[in-house]
């Protein structure tokens, strides 16, 4: 009972000094992280159902539509498009921003979290409201009220992600962010996994209420935040922030006489392009192809989810043994395998697949059993590519250009999130027109485009010579 009291009141000093800039604690750190998950369950379950409901409305406004896909993979990078236009413009503002409010200091990040948590919560309860599953009105009402509500809902995001991932190294003391780093992302690791998992079991019952819980789970999140957080007026270890100048920056990368920065950036863009296009899309390939409810298609995504998580930390301790490159090359093979195969077992009719069975509640043909298993070896891969990208564009910037080539990093990943969906949107349209297949069908290809991309980046990678990698020479 001694130990017990023990180990409790050791968490409650540490949570205690971590509150006031001294020291780390686990609680404490989780406590900043409610901010990114509330960004992680919402985006997770944004970019599964709300493909489905544009894809109904669509055809109950219009028909079959031969431009279908490009209008919704326009629509799906809304989002990226105003995270791009409003995210620098908004932390630059809470960096310098600090508001006496009575009874006491909002702080600099609070502002915008007060204000950005319930406007998202508020727009995030409309769009399951006005989803094809709830709303009864009339169609065109719905689609514009659908349209205005997502737009809505974009703006009230991108006003608080920015300081609320600002928080962590405002509260937690330099030598303990990078540990403090991974617990956030394993917040929101956690908030992708209850989207994907446990909201879908809420859905097929009652597909409002899904929506109503998470936004309940937002103010939660909130109310925590704003009780248990105060920011102080003065930061500790406060880092001098460097001006990324992107077009003059690329320059200086592209002038170097060794090439290896070129080539990764360009196999980030090329497998986020990979990965874009599968989470935009995949909700419709699972109503189309595999003939299944939105919901279901939430729960095989999320296996790629949960095993990302799960291979984060063994995807690190495996580039300390082989290299950050070689790890890298190794996750981009895996997932190319799998994705091939479920290109494969796409197009190839196999009646004993097509028999139906229940899994977990679902109502799913064995060709879904094939997808998942890809998924699950694609997940561990993309912990293998995407854990060790970053710290190569680290290494190849140099000591003083982190934040350039942490800017430069996020400008191809972002610049993948814009162009995939609109850019394979018009191919699945074009695919479609040009060998006459019924609405739905083009979704078939879904996994032959993303394999083409990480093959793509896997050739590019190949090329990276100099990495700095651990367990290996900086020259290979």
């Amino acid at each position: 009972m001694t130990k017990f009291r023990n180990y409790f009141t050791n968490i409650k000093e540490n949570y205690n000094k971590a509150k006031e800039g001294e020291g780390f604690s686990f609680l404490f750190t989780i406590v900043i992280g409610l901010g990114f998950f509330t960004t992680a369950i919402t985006w997770s379950m944004y970019n599964v159902y709300i493909p489905t409901y544009l894809d109904e409305y669509l055809k109950l406004n219009w028909g079959e539509l031969s431009f279908a896909s490009t209008i919704i993979g326009f629509i799906m990078v809304l989002d990226n498009i105003t995270a791009v236009l409003m995210q620098p413009w908004i932390g630059h503002i809470s960096d310098r921003i600090w508001k006496r409010y009575s009874p006491g200091k909002w702080g600099r990040r609070m502002p915008f979290i007060v204000i950005g948590i319930p406007l998202g919560a508020l727009f995030f309860a409309m769009l399951g409201l006005f989803g094809t599953d709830t709303f009864s009105g009339n169609p065109m009402t719905g689609f514009i009220l659908l349209l205005l509500t997502i737009g809505g809902f974009n703006i009230s995001m991108a006003l608080y992600r920015s300081p609320v991932v600002a928080l962590m190294p405002d509260l937690v003391p330099k030598e303990y962010r990078s540990r403090g780093n991974g617990l956030i992302n394993l917040m929101g690791g956690v908030g992708a996994l209850v989207a994907l998992f446990i909201l879908p079991i809420v859905y097929r019952e009652n597909p409002l209420l899904a929506y109503f819980i998470v936004s309940l789970v937002m103010i939660f999140c909130l109310i925590i935040l704003f009780f248990t957080i105060t920011e102080p007026e003065v930061l500790k270890d406060k880092e001098e922030k460097e001006e990324v100048k992107i077009i003059q920056t690329l320059k200086e990368f592209f002038s170097q006489k060794d090439k290896s920065m070129i080539f990764i950036l360009f196999a980030i863009f090329a497998w986020f392009l990979g990965y874009n296009i599968i989470e935009t899309f995949f909700s419709l390939y699972g109503v189309n192809i595999l003939q299944i409810e939105k919901e279901d298609a939430s729960t095989i995504l999320g296996v790629l989810a949960l095993m990302f998580i799960l291979s984060s930390v063994p995807a690190g301790f495996i580039a300390k043994k082989i290299g950050r490159k070689r790890t890298i090359l190794v996750g981009l093979a895996i997932i190319l395998v799998a994705l091939v195969v479920a290109a494969i077992f796409s197009v190839v009719a196999i009646p004993s697949l097509q028999t139906r069975t229940t899994l977990l509640g679902m109502d799913v043909p064995y060709t879904a059993f094939i997808i998942l298993g890809c998924f699950f070896f694609s997940g561990i891969g993309w912990a293998f590519v995407n854990i060790n990208s970053i710290v190569i564009v680290w290494t190849l910037a140099g000591k003083e250009r982190v934040g350039a080539g942490t800017g430069i990093y996020y400008f191809f990943s972002a610049s993948a999130a814009i162009i995939g969906p609109v850019l394979i949107g018009g191919i699945f349209d074009l695919i479609r027109y040009i060998f006459g297949l019924p609405a739905g069908l083009q979704y078939k290809t879904l996994f032959f485009f993303s394999s083409f991309f990480y093959l793509v980046a896997f050739v590019l990678t190949l090329f990276v010579k100099t990495t700095g990698m651990e367990g290996e020479k900086e020259e290979e």
